[in-house]
This record gives C-alpha cells, structure tokens and sequence, in this order.
C-alpha cells in the first residue's frame, strides 16, 4: 500500500499513546488526535491491501485449475477447509479437496503439474465483490466463474457458474476457507445453452458418484434452464463510509504539527479514492449479478434518484422509476425458464474525481443470452458516471455501447444483426444520445479519461472525448 513509511513516520514524529476514534469537531488540534486519525488511515490502508489480496488469492486459484496444478491449487485452502460444487455436496479438508480437484479436472495424481494430452480445462475467475468482516481475519467473496471446458477432437463445453467464497487469515496470509461453486449450467459447444434440457432429478457430477461427500450439500437447486440466483453474501445496501476529507476538516492545526499536515490531506485525498475504487467496483459488479438473475428491484435500487439509463440506441429513460421500467423490457422478475441474461462487468477502468465525490468508468461487458430457445452473443462497452450519496456510491449515468449482436449459431462473422430500435411498449424520455450502427459498422466509442501516459485526449467519433 502507498505510504505505509509515511504513515510510520508520521507516527514517529507523534511519539503518542495511542487512542480510539478522533473527535470530529476539535479544536485546535492535538497530537493524541492527530494520531488516531493516522492510525485510523493505517488500520483502512490494511484492509485495502487485505482485498487486494484475497482478489489475489482467487485469481491464482484459477490460473492453478487452468494448467492441472492441483497441489498448488489445494494449498491455497486452510486445513479444515471445504470444496462444494453444484450439488455434489462438501467435501472437506486439503486432502479430500485435492482429490476431487484432481478428479474434476480429469487429472492424475500421479503426474503434474500438467493437464493430460488434449485436456482444457480453462476457469475464468471474474467479477469480484470482495467483503471484508470487522475482525480482518474472515472475508466473503461474490465471483463469476466461466468455464471452457472439453477434450481435443472429442468434446468442448461452455461452463458458467458463482462462487460464494469465504476466506480466513491466519498469520498474516489469506486462503479459502470455502468454496461454494453453484453451477448455472455445463453446455456442448455445439447448440450451446439455449438448447440445453432440464436437469434430471439426481444431477450430481460423475466425479461425485466415483467420490462420496463428507457431508451433503448445503443447499440443492436446480441449474439452468431453470432460474435460481444463488444466495448474496451481502447486504441490498452497503455499510456508508464518511470520506477521510470530511473527517479531518474543522480543526485547527497548531504550528508544531504544520510539518505533517500536507501529507496526512494528501493521504487521506489517496484513501478516499482507493476506498471509491472500490466501492465503484463493488457497485457495477452487483448491478451485474442483479440483471443476470433479473432482479430487477435490487438492480433499480443501485441507480440515483435522477440518473439516466441508456442502452444501445434504445434511448434514454431519466430517474429511478424509469430506470426500474426499463430493466424489466428485459423479462419477468426472476426471468422465464430457459431465459438466460448474463451480462458480466470485466476490464475496469475507474476515473476518481479529486474530491471522491463522483467517478466515471470504462467497463468491458460479453453476453451471453438466451430467449425462446434461441441462444445469442452480445459484445459492448459501458461508459458510466456515479455519484456518492452520503457516504453511498451510486450509479448516476449507465450507457451501454453495443458493438454486435449475433446469432449464436452462426457467430459474430455471419450471425450478426442489427440493434433494437426504442421500445414501443415503453417509449423512452429522450432519443439516443449518439446515433450510430452496431457490427459490421464501425463506431468509437468515447472515453471517459484522457490517455494513460500522454494525458492528451484520444482520437475518434463518438459523443466528447475526454480532454
């Protein structure tokens, strides 16, 4: 974390006892105070890197998985750690998790790492909505996992699924306490999800049957066409954080302690832009998990009172109400059987405002849909604008550039189709902001922040460039 020496030092030059919370309103300001602010913003800078590292920790799990390396794979787990997939019920401790992790990927115990000839066995770890407990020893974790899967010249599969991980840190270094995989659906590359039939009543995976549990599993449902969301680890409405630039204003700083007072604004100015990361981050990916499953209430509830929602060249639709209208063009509460809606939120680039009071970002989102049988890709960008509203970060302007849709049988090459016009069911507030063609036209997207090194404004078409 940037500025743990500062910290440190900053703490030297105080030489205090140490103290709980800082009062708000002090003046002038005192060492003692002073120290529990630096404290404070010592203890945050932690759990920054604590998120940082269990995202860490996740992401290595998949890379392990991808290339048959199961020991390294299983000592990412604690000891009395669990593995539970689908519904092929728990499994517990490092040995019994290496075993099936070696059996699900069809590996051998016997060689690696490695995968066997011909084996692809690649598990995207996505989307992370990473929630710290107050102790900073225990944290849980929302993921997306999307699977390639199959066998040269013999079979291939699409694998999509979340995770609801729990996480422990035990001196001083985090590992899965327990993985909770629930599987949406493992479909043949050929024909895809959409044509995928219901799952017999007894579901559980070859490996499974080969492999008894040591416990059931904690929770049976039914997988995709069949619509379920798996459970939320966290709350509708997130805890609200006072920005450190709120916090430390009101006071009178002393001469003696004029020296430190640069950096502690300039380090509590950096920690209220990592903490809006991510939040920012947290926000778009739960708005994800909330569409995909059709939760449409949840979704809305994300957006601030007078934002604007914007897909495509569907229009625009201004205020929460609107908003909540809109989402529901896409299905019922829930979604149909068979309907499948997943929009993930990839690649972020978060844009901070100097104040931390409002943000813009660039996301990538590949879609996978399925209506009526027939099964679709979509490909696009959002260019979105938030706003933090008393402490809570909320979404204030959502623009979704489609890049193609497409058949999924015939592809992105010969499949694709024209956008949705503005619904007549549900006449938008306003026209298209930027009208322009999805695949084979061409269309630059605008960005939301000027080049990362030039810091000049970039090139193209489409709406204001970031100067």
């Amino acid at each position: 974390m940037p500025h743990a020496r500062l910290v440190t030092t900053m703490l030297v030059f105080l030489f205090g006892s140490g103290l709980g919370a800082a009062p708000l309103q002090a003046q002038p300001l005192t060492s003692s105070q002073l120290q529990g602010w630096i404290e404070a913003m010592h203890s945050e800078a932690r759990q920054l890197e604590d998120i940082a590292a269990i995202a860490r920790l996740q992401r290595a799990y998949g890379y392990y998985i991808d290339k048959g390396y199961w020991n390294e794979a299983a000592d990412l787990f604690a000891a009395d750690a669990t593995l539970e997939i689908g519904v092929d019920g728990v499994y517990r401790g490092q040995d019994r998790i290496r075993r099936m992790l070696i059996r699900y990927g069809e590996g051998s115990p016997d060689t690696g790492p490695g995968l066997p000839f011909g084996q692809m066995v690649r598990h995207m770890q996505l989307q992370p909505v990473i929630t710290l407990d107050p102790d900073g020893l225990h944290a849980k974790a929302r993921w997306r996992d999307f699977a390639l899967l199959g066998r040269y010249q013999e079979s291939a599969h699409w694998g999509d699924g979340i995770m609801e991980n729990s996480y422990v840190k035990a001196d001083g270094v985090w590992k899965l306490q327990a993985l909770r995989l629930f599987t949406n659906f493992v479909a043949p590359y050929e024909g895809g999800w959409a044509r995928l039939e219901a799952a017999p009543q007894d579901w559980r995976s070859a490996a499974a049957r080969e492999i008894p549990p040591d416990a059931p599993p904690t929770l049976d449902y039914r997988p995709f066409p069949e619509a379920f969301a798996p459970p939320f680890h966290y709350p509708l409405q997130p805890p609200m954080r006072q920005r450190w630039s709120e916090r430390i204003t009101n006071v009178t700083w002393p001469a003696e302690l004029q020296p430190l007072r640069e950096s502690v604004e300039g380090y509590a100015a950096e920690l209220d832009r990592l903490w809006a990361e991510r939040a920012i981050e947290n926000l778009q990916a739960r708005y994800g998990y909330y569409i995909d499953k059709g939760l449409w209430d949840e979704a809305a509830s994300l957006f601030s009172r007078e934002a604007t929602y914007e897909f495509g060249q569907g229009g625009v639709y201004v205020g929460n109400e609107r908003i909540h209208q809109a989402l529901e063009l896409m299905g019922p509460p829930g979604l149909d059987t068979g309907q499948l809606n997943n929009y993930p939120m990839l690649q972020p680039i978060i844009t901070v405002a100097p104040d931390a009071l409002s943000a813009s970002a660039r996301w990538r989102s590949d879609v996978q849909l399925s209506r009526d049988g027939q099964g679709t890709w979509g490909g696009g960008v959002y260019e979105n604008t938030y706003v933090n509203e008393n402490g809570e970060w909320k979404l204030s302007k959502l623009h979704y550039y489609v890049t193609f849709w497409a058949n999924y049988d015939k592809g992105w090459v010969d499949g694709t189709f024209p956008m949705p016009r503005p619904s007549t069911a549900l006449p938008p507030d306003l026209p298209p902001t930027e009208v322009y063609g999805s695949q084979p036209e061409v269309y630059l997207f605008p960005f939301s922040y000027p080049h990362l090194v030039t810091k000049g404004p970039h090139r193209g078409t489409g709406g204001d460039n970031a100067q």
